[in-house]
């Protein structure tokens, strides 16, 4: 039965294919890209329907002969036969393949296909791209081959090449570094290149979400590598050199001090004069928080406080929001500004509400209120600063080690369970804690 009815299946698509072929054969013969001849053009549409209707059935086996006959008589019919090529067909039978030989005939029919595409419909940044992608996962030996094509094809496209090609660049580059083919050198300048190309991107108000998680993929990748293979004491002497050769680029300025602050070199000789320039040309977020974090490692809280402020006010919705936020509610922090702190910490969890570095923040805050309060209204302060380190700890794993350490330091000032009583007030207690201008509800706890 089974056999039978994909015996009725496959008779049902040559049907179709054939009634196709007597409904377009005229307007057909006279369109080139269906073929140099009459015939060709008849063996192009009845193919082209086959492949077509096997692959809406998932049918890859079926659609293969058909397919292979479509690029042969006439390529330039369809670009979705390249697409479905290098996307499906191809990478299934690598993958399934387990004769060596048979499967080094479909990667080297999968770099033709690529090749036939560009010469067929052009996009040849985009088709490049994805070959030199392709080539970095099934020829690692051919990989300076791989990085030439991948480098070329960005070098052309710049800021519109996909997120993953900028991605397979960088990580030809450093295999070739590894081999010893590549200075580090390079490395950074290829780093602040592409990451310019990135942030670009990420910047973009019209970049659609289901887009931006693979762009932040790409982000995250090449910073991982650069940062492997990156020091400060490096940076800061590539970077030199870059701002020597080119003293009036403040755009490379500013994609080398944002590599700066993300290694954090901030102590670099180079990275005061380069903030500053910076700032002075085009104040934006980055140069404010630069010379915020020069300021915090010079134990200039006052003016540390004063660029974090200018670093969240410019920072209208860029990516580095978060990071702004924080640094500055430490700040305020580090200066006695506990109410600050805290808004900056509530601004933060708006934007994620699990961020436990915020969280921390705000049970540092209320904890600064004790030392104003008495016994029993202190004793809530504590409570109520172990509730955000409690919360921090469970939602955040990157603070766990610090809540801990805060909320062991807030249980050593709780009552006993004699001194609470004598105060009408027992475990688990609902209580509002007003000590301190503070207005929220917590519960009561003894020291066991």
């Amino acid at each position: 039965m089974v056999q039978k009815e994909k015996n009725r299946m496959k008779m049902s698509v040559r049907t179709m294919f054939l009634i196709s072929v007597a409904l377009f054969m005229g307007a057909v013969q006279a369109q080139s890209k269906y073929g140099a001849t009459a015939e060709d053009s008849v063996s192009c549409v009845q193919n082209l329907s086959l492949y077509q209707e096997f692959m809406k059935q998932e049918a890859l086996n079926d659609a293969y002969p058909a397919w292979k006959e479509v690029l042969r008589v006439c390529p330039g019919a369809s670009k979705g036969v390249y697409q479905n090529g290098a996307q499906t067909i191809l990478p299934t039978f690598i993958a399934a393949e387990k004769d060596p030989a048979r499967k080094q005939q479909l990667i080297d029919s999968l770099y033709i296909i690529y090749d036939m595409r560009a010469a067929n419909f052009g996009e040849d940044d985009f088709v490049m791209g994805r070959k030199g992608t392709d080539m970095l996962v099934y020829s690692p030996d051919r990989v300076k081959e791989a990085y030439d094509i991948l480098k070329a094809s960005v070098a052309s496209a710049k800021g519109k090449s996909e997120a993953g090609t900028l991605s397979a660049e960088y990580q030809a580059l450093n295999i070739l570094y590894g081999q010893g083919q590549a200075t580090k050198d390079q490395m950074l300048a290829e780093y602040v290149e592409l990451m310019g190309y990135i942030d670009a991107k990420l910047n973009n108000p019209d970049l659609k979400e289901r887009d931006r998680s693979y762009v932040e993929q790409s982000r995250d990748n090449i910073n991982t590598i650069f940062f492997n293979v990156a020091d400060c004491a490096d940076i800061g002497r590539i970077v030199t050199d870059m701002v020597t050769a080119k003293p009036d680029d403040i755009e490379l300025k500013t994609r080398l001090l944002k590599v700066l602050n993300g290694k954090d070199c901030s102590e670099e000789k180079i990275y005061r004069t380069l903030a500053e320039d910076v700032h002075k040309a085009n104040p934006s977020s980055e140069s404010a928080y630069s010379l915020g974090m020069n300021s915090v490692k010079a134990g200039d809280v006052s003016g540390a406080s004063k660029y974090m402020k200018e670093a969240v006010d410019l920072c209208d919705g860029c990516t580095d929001k978060v990071k702004y936020l924080l640094k500055a509610g430490q700040v305020a922090s580090a200066n006695g500004n506990h109410g600050l702190a805290r808004s900056y910490a509530n601004q933060i969890l708006a934007i994620e509400s699990k961020n436990g570095e915020a969280l921390m923040l705000i049970g540092n805050a209320i904890a600064a209120q004790a030392s104003g309060c008495q016994a029993p209204d202190v004793w809530g302060v504590y409570w109520l600063a172990y509730d955000y380190y409690q919360r921090a700890k469970s939602l955040d794993p990157s603070v766990s080690e610090k809540a801990s350490e805060r909320m062991a330091s807030s249980t050593a000032r709780f009552p006993t369970q004699s001194d609470a009583f004598f105060h009408q007030l027992s475990d688990g207690q609902s209580i509002q804690v007003a000590c301190g201008g503070l207005n929220e509800t917590t519960t009561v706890r003894t020291r066991k």
